[in-house]
Parts: structure tokens; C-alpha cells; sequence
């Protein structure tokens, strides 16, 4: 029984932690490990993040010092977090409390953003932080102006069906779904092209026109522009740790469930519910590297600097790591 629990939590965290813009209807997460590390995002060009838990902590982290630094308690389990820097304001999504708003200062709630049925699991700004997104539980769609106090957009009624991924600087919004992308121009209201594509579970996207997805221990580059997916790769081995001397690391010929998977340079990162971050050659596939000794629970979440040169993880016991992109 205890060991079915255990499966089935790895499951669900599976399914909840690594799937930014996926449209599934999660449960509520009240069983899970309240210390864990539900989000991180950057506050500046790199070194210093911003980590949530299911606890409701915000909390800031600095590369090279094992302390946290605290912002705000909310009495709510926290899923994701986006940063607005020309703010200095937090977007928090929370399970009863919808988007909530918070001064990074003083930690102090500013404006809560409601949502039409169920929670959100992913919240971002914009490229150029004029707009706020997120995505409910039941494919519900929201985009706010920030320079209007938040308010939010009435989408046309032929506003493409998916998930919002990404508003760049020219506002053009990229909508995803398993078989196609849509380019939205919100300048006119109009698509701008659309892309055929075949993505599982999309998890990144690069300035190339290269899509990554994730199906189940599996991770497939996509490239758009040939309609092609160019390589799948899996975790190698199944990194275990000695329960008695953590030490110690057993490798299993087992490929575990992947989380999350990144764009960075000339590289992709993955990570996997067996605690390891593997890089990969973004061109041919080939692994690079292996660094499975550095978490000590399932590494959940990947973000990558503004400026490309670090990556940072976190995982689901309060574990964080800043690791530099050569």
C-alpha cells in the first residue's frame, strides 16, 4: 500500500510540475511536501531567484548563499511565479486566491487578478512586461494589461483555441496546441502564420523555430521550419542513492520519467523525477553531461538566465542549484 502511495504521488508531481501551459485538470496538491520548491524564476540578468513553495512561501535565493531571504507568506498553496523588474512586483498563482499581486519590498498583497472557474499551475509576463498571462484549468484564457492596472483583455471570439506560451516584444502572442502553433498579432488582431506540429506535451520553445516536448521519459526536439522532429532522447540510466549513505549512487538501465526540459545556447537541459539533469548537443542529441549528485529529491522545474550564461533547478525538497552554460 505504502509503495503504491509513493508511485502515485510521483505520478500526479509528474503531471502537475512539468507541464507549463498543458491543458489538464489537476487535483488539489494539499498532501504534498509543503517545503517543496513549487516555482523559481529570475529576478535580474542571473544569480538571484525567486523560489514559491506549496506552503505559500515566497522566498528570494542568491548563487552562493544557503539561506533564503523571505518576501511574503500567503495562506495558499503557490504553483507558479512570474517577476515584472520595472515593478518590482510578483504574480503569484495560488489555488484559492486566483492571481494574486504582491510588492516585492514588503511582500505585501497589491490587487488580486480573479479567475472564471478553477486555479491556474502557469503564470508569465510578456517579453516586454506590458501583459500578464495565464491559463485556468478549464482552457480558459487570460491576458491583462499591466500599464491599465492590470486590466484584462476581452479576447476576440476568433482568438485562436490553446495555450498561451509566449508574447514577445512586438506583441505577438504564440499559441500551442499537440498539433498546431498559432502566431497571434495583438497589434490587429489577426494571425500572423500558423505552424503544423507534432508536440506531446510542449515544454520550450527557442528563436529558431525548435519546439521541445516531453512524452512521459521521453524528449523530442521539434523543428518547425522543416516540420520535422529531429531527435528523442531519454535519461540513459536510473541514478539511485544508498538509503542508508547517500553517498553512494546505484545506476539502473532504466530511463525514469522526465519533468521539465530547457533551450539554453547550444544546449538542452533536462531533468527527471530521478533527482539528475542530463545536457544534451541541441544539434545532433548527443549527451554531453550527466550532474546527479547535486539534488537530493526530484528536480521539478529548469529556468534559464535572461542572458543565457546559467541555468538554476530546484526541487521537491527545498533543493536549489545555479549552474553556469559554457
Amino acid at each position: 500500500m505504502k509503495n503504491n502511495k509513493i508511485l502515485s504521488a510521483f505520478i500526479l508531481l509528474f503531471a502537475i510540475l512539468g507541464c507549463r501551459g498543458q491543458n489538464i485538470f489537476i487535483p488539489k496538491l494539499t498532501n504534498i511536501n509543503p517545503v517543496s520548491y513549487t516555482d523559481v524564476v529570475y529576478t535580474g540578468v542571473k544569480d538571484t531567484v525567486l523560489v514559491s513553495t506549496f506552503s505559500g512561501r515566497i522566498s528570494k535565493r542568491i548563487n552562493g548563499s544557503p539561506k533564503e531571504i523571505a518576501i511574503a507568506k500567503i495562506a495558499d498553496e503557490i504553483y507558479s511565479l512570474a517577476y515584472n523588474p520595472q515593478r518590482k512586483e510578483i504574480a503569484a498563482a495560488t489555488l484559492e486566491n486566483d492571481i494574486l499581486l504582491i510588492n516585492e519590498k514588503n511582500g505585501k498583497i497589491i490587487k488580486k487578478l480573479p479567475l472564471k472557474t478553477t486555479w491556474s499551475i502557469a503564470v508569465f509576463f510578456s517579453d516586454n512586461f506590458n501583459y500578464l498571462i495565464t491559463q485556468d484549468q478549464k482552457k480558459n484564457q487570460y491576458i491583462w494589461d499591466v500599464t491599465k492596472n492590470y486590466q484584462e483583455l476581452v479576447l476576440p471570439s476568433d482568438f485562436p483555441k490553446g495555450t498561451i506560451v509566449k508574447i514577445d516584444k512586438q506583441n505577438i502572442a504564440v499559441i500551442v496546441t499537440p498539433s498546431k502553433v498559432t502566431y497571434w498579432n495583438m497589434n490587429n488582431n489577426t494571425v500572423q502564420k500558423e505552424i503544423l506540429v507534432d508536440l506531446k506535451k510542449f515544454t520550450d520553445m527557442d528563436s529558431e523555430g525548435n519546439f521541445l516536448s516531453l512524452n512521459y521519459n521521453e524528449c523530442a526536439k521539434y523543428n518547425s521550419n522543416t516540420h520535422q522532429t529531429e531527435f528523442k532522447v531519454k535519461h540513459p540510466n536510473w541514478i539511485t542513492h544508498d538509503i542508508y549513505d547517500d553517498s553512494k549512487v546505484y545506476e539502473d538501465n532504466y530511463s525514469m520519467n522526465l519533468t521539465t526540459a530547457k533551450f539554453a545556447k547550444d544546449k538542452i537541459y533536462t531533468a527527471s523525477i530521478d533527482r539528475s539533469i542530463r545536457i544534451w548537443d541541441k544539434k545532433t542529441g548527443e549527451l554531453l553531461k550527466s550532474l546527479t549528485d547535486d539534488h537530493k529529491a526530484t528536480v521539478n522545474k529548469l529556468k534559464v538566465s535572461k542572458d543565457e550564461n546559467q541555468l538554476v533547478s530546484v526541487d521537491l525538497k527545498g533543493g536549489i542549484q545555479f549552474w553556469n552554460i559554457e
